[in-house]
């Protein structure tokens, strides 16, 4: 196994909408912030905790396709190399701390109904997995329909996974 250094996966929130900070525009940043929930016995009610905030760089198709669909407030799941750089400005050293991203996801299970499949899109899935008009994005692949009566549930969620997600309003 390679080691790679310091390895994090962070669930949170998007602390800022995400900017190109580069000179080619490969390079996309935004802040997120993750607090830890505690339940207080004492008051019988769920606390906020300790809060870790640290900037995340996304790079090329990674942060492209972060740029355009994440948002401030976003529910995310990030994993990457986590590293600190020092740098001297007016005679202080100081330390800078950012998480150089592998993976950004949605964490969907902090925002239901926030997407769904678009199901106006009659786009079809070509064969590799990616639908007309996509680019380099990989489309879900799903099994083949066994027809009416399917009883698995799988399958049913699964049947528009091909089609693009949209935000619901």
């Amino acid at each position: 196994m390679r080691n790679d250094g310091a390895v994090l996966t962070m669930s949170g929130r998007a602390a800022s909408n995400p900017t190109i900070s580069g000179g080619k525009g490969e390079r996309v940043s935004f802040r997120a912030v993750s607090t830890e929930r505690r339940f207080d016995e004492a008051s019988g009610d769920w606390i906020d905790g300790d809060e870790f905030g640290v900037t995340i760089v996304c790079w090329r198709q990674l942060g492209a396709s972060v740029l355009q669909l994440l948002r401030k407030g976003d529910p995310v799941v990030v994993v990457g190399k986590i590293s600190t750089r020092k740098y001297e400005k007016d005679g202080v050293l100081d330390y800078f701390t950012e998480v150089k991203a592998d993976h950004v996801a949605f964490d969907v299970a902090r925002s239901p109904g926030r997407l769904k499949r678009d199901d106006t899109d009659p786009s079809p899935v070509r064969s590799g997995g990616r639908q007309d008009g996509e680019h380099g994005q990989e489309a879900a692949r799903t099994e083949p329909d066994a027809g009416p009566g399917t009883e698995d549930p799988f399958q049913a969620a699964t049947a528009n996974a091909s089609r693009p997600l949209v935000e619901v309003a």
